[in-house]
């Protein structure tokens, strides 16, 4: 998958969880962190990243990805897995 279609597919995955917060997937930036605003819970971020796994093929640790700067955030997921 490219950079593009990572984003889409964590936007479309996570559509609901930004409705629940106010925000349309169009609306969505790459700052956005998905942890601190409360789009996901840690729950749901670390079945997020192994789903992401599981679409790309990348087999990333998930402990050693965090402790990347702004790994939280939709464009630093989308980086990671691209």
């Amino acid at each position: 998958m490219d950079r593009q279609e990572v984003r889409k597919w964590i936007v479309d995955h996570a559509g609901e969880r930004f409705a629940r917060i106010g925000l349309h997937a169009d609306e969505v930036t790459d700052d956005l962190d998905l942890l601190h605003t409360g789009v996901l819970d840690s729950l749901a971020f670390v079945d997020l990243f192994a789903a992401l796994i599981d679409a790309t093929g990348k087999d990333l640790d998930l402990e050693s990805s965090l402790a990347k700067s702004g790994s939280t955030t939709l464009g630093g997921l989308v980086k990671l897995f691209t």
